[in-house]
C-alpha cells in the first residue's frame, strides 16, 4: 500500500469521500470501495455482512478486485481474521504475513494477501451490521494512519449499508402487500362476477306490478329480476290465491301451522 504522512489525512478522506450526493446505499458503497482501493493502491476492498442467525458465514455486498468490481461471494468466518472483527468493535490490522497467521483461511493464500485491515460497521443503535475489509499483496506501512482512516470510513459506510437493508426490507414489504392486494382484488372481481344486485329506486306499476326498465319498457317482475340478478323463478300458487281462484270449485284452504 501507498504510504501517507499524517498531514495528508484530510486530503485523503476528501479523495475517498468524493462521491456524488445522488448515490446512496449499495451505489454509494460501490464508489466508496473503489475510491479506497485507488487511493490506498490496495488490491482488494469489500463490504460484507454475516448471515443471520448463525453469523458463521459472510456474504459480501460489494467487492473491488484489482481494477474492477467483482461478483459477490460467501465465505466461512471460522479461522479468518474477519472472525476477530465480528467478535469486537474495533479495527483489526495485520500489517504482514496475514496468511501464515490464519492457515485455515485458504482464500488469503489464493488471493496472495500479505496485509489485512478489517473494521466493524455498526448501526445507529450500536449493533454490528457488517465489516469493511482492505487487503493487499504488499506489507502495510503507517499502521496507525490506515487504522484511523479505515475506522472512519467503516462508520460512514455503515450508514449506507443500514440504509440499503432498510430499503430492501421496505421493497419486500411493498411486494408482499402488492401481492396481497392483487390477490384480494382478484377475489373481489370473481365475487362481483358471481353477484348481481338491484339497487336504487325501481319503478313498479301499482296495479299490475310490472317494472319499468332503463329503456322505458314495462316487464313482468320475473323477467326484470332474472335479467338483473342471478336469481331464477319456479312458479306455484300460494294458499290465498288458491282460495281466491278456486272458490267456486269447492276447494278448501288447508290450514297450516
Amino acid at each position: 500500500m501507498k504510504s501517507f504522512t499524517s498531514l495528508e489525512i484530510i486530503k485523503t478522506l476528501n479523495l475517498i469521500l468524493d462521491i456524488e450526493q445522488r448515490f446512496s446505499g449499495i451505489d454509494y458503497l460501490k464508489r466508496l470501495i473503489r475510491n479506497i482501493a485507488q487511493t490506498f493502491e490496495a488490491k482488494y476492498v469489500f463490504v460484507g455482512h454475516a448471515i443471520k442467525p448463525e453469523n458463521e458465514i459472510v456474504q459480501t455486498d460489494v467487492v473491488w478486485a484489482g481494477s474492477e468490481y467483482y461478483d459477490n461471494f460467501t465465505y466461512s468466518l471460522k479461522g479468518t481474521p474477519c472472525e476477530n472483527v465480528f467478535s469486537g468493535e474495533r479495527v483489526c490490522v495485520y500489517p504482514k504475513e496475514v496468511a501464515s497467521k490464519f492457515p485455515e483461511d485458504k482464500l488469503l493464500v489464493e488471493m496472495g494477501v500479505e496485509s489485512y485491515i478489517g473494521a466493524p460497521m455498526l448501526t445507529g443503535e450500536g449493533e454490528l451490521s457488517g465489516l469493511l475489509v482492505v487487503l493487499d499483496d504488499k506489507p502495510l506501512k503507517e499502521v496507525d494512519f490506515y487504522t484511523a482512516i479505515v475506522d472512519f470510513l467503516a462508520a460512514r459506510g455503515a450508514a449506507e449499508l443500514e440504509k440499503h437493508y432498510i430499503e430492501e426490507k421496505l421493497k419486500r414489504q411493498v411486494v408482499e402487500k402488492t401481492q396481497e392486494l392483487e390477490k384480494t382484488n382478484q377475489e373481489l372481481k370473481i365475487a362481483l362476477a358471481e353477484i348481481k344486485t338491484l339497487r336504487g329506486i325501481i319503478p313498479i306499476c301499482s296495479n299490475c306490478k310490472k317494472i319499468r326498465d332503463d329503456q322505458g319498457f314495462w316487464q313482468q317482475v320475473e323477467s326484470y329480476v332474472t335479467k338483473h340478478t342471478e336469481a331464477s323463478f319456479t312458479h306455484g300458487i300460494c294458499p290465498e290465491c288458491i282460495a281466491k281462484l278456486y272458490r267456486d270449485t269447492g276447494f278448501k284452504k288447508t290450514k297450516t301451522d
